[in-house]
């Protein structure tokens, strides 16, 4: 095995549930976002992060940052990543800040993506949307 073939391959199984260090790193790098950075963070949501409120609230809020300022390079990642689709999806539909919906839900639904998952994500904001008493115009 080759030097490169190891990091390849440790990269690939280098995801730790709750890892708030890769919530900073999303955050610090907000207007400067790769694949692979968006990567680590979103395959950290897990169920077992639920008991971990600073994990859990910073990581909701930086999925919603992250869906307004690169929706695009997010359902890259969700199509080829290894994400809990369902997971993202009920982070969305449940936001423990006050977001503008519908600006995200404009965002999205400009996004290059597949018809259907963006479709699933737009729900998952008109849910989060009623929840918080926003209107939101499709």
């Amino acid at each position: 095995m080759t030097l490169f073939t190891f990091l390849t391959a440790s990269a690939d199984n280098n995801c730790k549930s709750c890892d708030i260090e890769k919530v900073k790193i999303v955050n610090d790098h907000m207007d400067s976002l790769t694949f692979q950075i968006v990567s680590d963070f979103l395959c950290t949501f897990d169920n077992s992060c639920i008991n971990n409120v600073e994990y859990s609230e910073w990581s909701n809020e930086t999925l919603f940052k992250l869906l307004e300022s690169s929706p695009t390079l997010f359902f890259e990642v969700v199509t080829k990543g290894q994400v809990d689709n369902k997971l993202l999806l009920k982070e969305i539909e449940n936001p423990i800040q006050d977001f503008d919906i519908q600006v995200i839900y404009d965002k999205i639904n400009g996004a290059t993506a597949s018809t259907d998952l963006k479709g699933e994500y737009l729900k998952a904001l008109m849910t989060a949307a009623k929840n918080g008493g926003q209107k939101i115009k499709k």
